[in-house]
């Protein structure tokens, strides 16, 4: 009877383990249907470092791309494959298929024992049971939608963090051009006032101007090169930005880039249907919606559980005197005071909640598009504008008046300050062209799913 009793208990432990018990842990993390979200928006590839034989072939891929001079889709690409964040974020995919995983499986069976002595002796009463979450097994599917929900979620989440960098590496390419173009506009001006404070030492040393002429244009000189000391910093700064987001370090910092912006390109972007475009692109609104359906999906498994949310089923043995009893055990907790209606209504609220986030930032994709397009358009007339009106006008002027100059009508400082005043023209126009491809940098992470950062675009260069 004992031996039966005991081998009766080891069949019940053995079935909940085999129930609860160790499912094949899946290799796909999701990580190809991110590269599959990506493809369509971006021309780069991207990687998941895994220590494995595919991480030398990146690494070589991003040493190759330093070799040369980095164009745009160059820098993007870099980053992509080496950017330390973005290969800490592909973790989120891991844990979030491991929560998949463990939805699928049941909770562990629970496994009690006791021991009681009778006065006076005697044999000992022992008692064992087992005793196994039974409602769990029909929750495992909600559970299992709810999880497969977030795991949809989380892999447009690392999809929105890809065209975030890659957008911010765009963002800082054409800020460290605007800077080193800058730099050399900078250069020019402090050339310029270098000259006339040459010229001015001559004149004074002739008696032609007064020592207070002298000292304004040694004052003009030293701003001139401060400012070329200051856009230095600028440069510096906007260069370890991008080589920041690139993931570089050691030997690796040394990369080069073309310092001039692009010039303006001769097709105008097409603009029709930005807002429709915008919203069907929102990696943004699609985790919205993933949210508001697991959510809802949570509220399923509250409202099934709200009533009966906990039933353990089992089996327990007893040995008195000698003998083994044997039977069922059933647990069931009592709604008496808690009846989920809390846990209800913060599901319902929290659906709620997000079906109004949704229609909010649906709102706002519109409005940033717009605006966003209202800049592209105007840099665009801007730059035009320097070419076609400005900078020639500015060129004419500094070439009349050097022959002015040369015939003697006008003196060496109106010529120095013509040519100043054309510089300036040439630093505007500058950052009227990095305004422009900021917004279109801009525009395109708006159609790839993501929104920019709100921030000023048409300010000056700082100092």
């Amino acid at each position: 009877m004992k031996s039966r009793s005991l081998n009766m208990i080891g069949s019940v432990v053995l079935a909940g383990l085999l129930l609860s018990g160790c499912a094949t842990y899946p290799s796909d993390t999701g990580f190809s249907d991110v590269e599959n979200i990506l493809v369509q928006r971006l021309s780069q590839r991207i990687h998941w470092q895994q220590d494995t034989a595919e991480d030398q072939a990146a690494e070589s891929a991003v040493s190759a791309l330093l070799s040369g001079e980095l164009e745009l889709e160059s820098a993007v690409q870099v980053a992509l494959l080496n950017n330390r964040r973005l290969q800490a974020i592909y973790e989120d995919l891991g844990i979030a298929r491991a929560g998949l995983v463990q939805a699928g499986l049941l909770r562990n069976p629970v496994f009690g024992a006791s021991i009681g002595f009778t006065e006076g002796g005697g044999s000992p009463d022992l008692r064992f049971s087992i005793v196994q979450d039974f409602l769990s097994i029909f929750y495992m599917p909600l559970r299992k939608r709810v999880a497969e929900s977030e795991f949809e979620a989380t892999k447009l989440r690392v999809s929105g963090a890809v065209v975030d960098l890659a957008a911010s590496v765009g963002a800082a390419y054409y800020q460290l051009q605007a800077a080193q173009q800058m730099l050399e506009l900078r250069r020019q001006v402090a050339g310029a006032s270098a000259a006339s404070l040459d010229a001015a030492r001559r004149l004074r040393e002739a008696g032609n101007i007064t020592g207070l002429d002298l000292d304004n244009e040694q004052a003009l000189y030293l701003f001139a090169r401060l400012d070329v000391e200051a856009i230095k910093v600028v440069v510096s700064q906007r260069h370890e930005r991008l080589t920041r987001l690139m993931g570089l370090s050691g030997t690796e910092i040394n990369w080069q880039i073309a310092t001039r912006l692009p010039e303006l390109p001769a097709d105008r972007e097409p603009l029709e249907t930005l807002e429709i475009r915008a919203i069907e692109a929102s990696l943004d609104l699609a985790i919205l919606r993933q949210d508001i359906e697991t959510m809802g999906r949570r509220l399923g498994i509250v409202e099934a559980s709200a009533l009966v949310p906990e039933l353990e089923l089992g089996l327990e043995a007893e040995r008195d005197d000698g003998e083994w009893d044997f039977g069922p055990k059933i647990a069931i907790s009592l709604p008496l005071f808690d009846q989920g209606q809390a846990r209800i209504a913060i599901a319902k609220a929290e659906i709620n909640r997000l079906r109004r986030e949704y229609l909010a930032l649906a709102t706002e994709i519109e409005s940033i598009t717009r605006a966003t397009r209202k800049e592209l358009v105007t840099a665009r007339r801007m730059v035009r504008e320097y070419e076609t009106v400005l900078l020639p006008l500015q060129a004419r002027i500094v070439e009349q008046t050097q022959l002015q100059y040369n015939a003697m009508q006008l003196g060496v400082f109106q010529l120095l300050a013509s040519f100043e005043r054309q510089i300036d023209a040439g630093e505007r126009y500058v950052e009227t062209l990095q305004n422009y491809w900021l917004a279109r940098n801009n525009l395109d992470r708006i159609l790839n799913g993501r929104l920019p950062d709100e921030r000023p675009m048409f300010e000056r260069m700082e100092k």
